[in-house]
């Protein structure tokens, strides 16, 4: 039996439709979504939480700049060390509060790794201490490019 005129458009249409839904699908996430991709590197310790902590430098044994967030979640003030083989930077998070890099400019004197590779910082609260490794990131990515340390005159 052949089939009639109507379920051949019928099907015509559906065979359309699925190609294109199908095409949607493969076209990846909007461009705003990879804006919102954080790189650093997190951890929760001693009532912080540290959220996309990153280093960005122009290039090995240069000024890096920490970039990411810090969160107190406990009802007092925390003070802490980050620190590197060569640099000790204080801190302090104010209860319930927060400490963010972008606001906050917190430099270390030179950066032992170069872009692209990871490198440990040490973190001290009270009398605990832990690792965290953390990407060195470069200018080449735009987004990063306004937090590069420059030299001065």
């Amino acid at each position: 039996m052949a089939p009639t005129r109507k379920a051949t458009r019928l099907s015509g249409v559906l065979l359309a439709l699925g190609a294109i839904s199908g095409l949607g699908a493969c076209s990846g996430p909007p461009e705003e979504s990879y804006n919102a991709i954080a790189v650093g590197s997190d951890l929760d310790f001693e009532g912080l939480r540290l959220r996309s902590i990153s280093v960005v430098t122009a290039a090995e044994n240069e000024p890096g700049r920490l970039l990411g967030t810090i969160f107190n979640s406990t009802g007092e003030e925390i003070e802490f060390v980050i620190r590197d083989p060569d640099n000790v930077v204080p801190l302090s998070v104010p209860a319930n509060g927060q400490l963010t890099f972008d606001e906050a400019v917190h430099i270390l004197g030179t950066t032992e790794d170069r872009p692209g590779a990871r490198t440990d910082l040490t973190i001290e609260v009270k009398d605990q201490n832990t690792v965290l490794d953390v990407p060195v990131l470069d200018g080449t990515l735009e987004q990063f490019a306004p937090y590069v340390p420059t030299q001065g005159p």
